[in-house]
């Protein structure tokens, strides 16, 4: 994928950005995240030189981590930690094929972040909340036409677990929510997730 030349500010301390990427046909996007721990990157796609310098100064922090949300994400982590001189977080269970500094368990503090273990979606599939800001891998994609949904059922490694994670999610209020394919979800993102849980619910 070629570097994307821009970021966006959702809200002081929190970034995102996204591209195409043609072995996948689909967008892939990126969050930046400001937490006691530092500047966290999820998840992350090529960002331009300049535009990842200038995201680094907007936060007024310091680069910490790279979080990994599944074994499906290894994405750009290497290089942009390699870059920043820090560390790479993946789930524990997010398999071999995944090079990690550091393994988390799902459900543990992470970077600042509390996490949210996933399982049924995909090998450590894993969402990360913080400060009214809820931030998902694959389980959750948010693209045209048809909006926010679940990952499509022949992606899902077990339908029924699937479900009953997502359903766990029941009662959370985020602010924001923000996913790895498609764009952030800035109003109203509470109904949005309660809606969806609803709709599953009753599939």
């Amino acid at each position: 994928m070629k570097p994307v030349p821009e970021y966006s500010t959702v809200r002081p301390g929190l970034f995102h950005w996204q591209g195409y990427e043609p072995a996948v046909k689909c967008d892939c996007s990126s969050t930046a995240i400001v937490t006691p721990a530092g500047l966290i990157f999820i998840d992350p796609i090529p960002l331009a030189e300049e535009a990842l310098k200038d995201l680094v100064a907007e936060s007024f922090s310091a680069p910490a981590a790279v979080v990994l949300t599944s074994g499906n994400h290894q994405r750009e982590s290497l290089s942009l930690a390699k870059r920043c001189g820090i560390p790479v977080y993946a789930p524990s269970d997010a398999g071999d094929d995944i090079i990690a500094d550091q393994r988390f368990r799902s459900g543990d503090p992470v970077a600042g972040m509390e996490s949210i273990a996933l399982p049924g979606f995909g090998p450590g599939e894993t969402a990360f909340q913080h400060d009214g800001i809820l931030i998902f891998g694959d389980s959750l994609i948010n693209l045209e036409p048809e909006g926010l949904r679940l990952l499509p059922e022949k992606y899902r490694g077990e339908k029924m677990r699937s479900l009953k994670s997502l359903a766990a999610l029941t009662g959370l209020k985020p602010q924001i929510l923000l996913v790895a394919h498609g764009h952030p979800i800035v109003q109203d993102a509470n109904l949005s997730l309660a809606c969806l849980i609803e709709r599953a619910s009753t599939a």
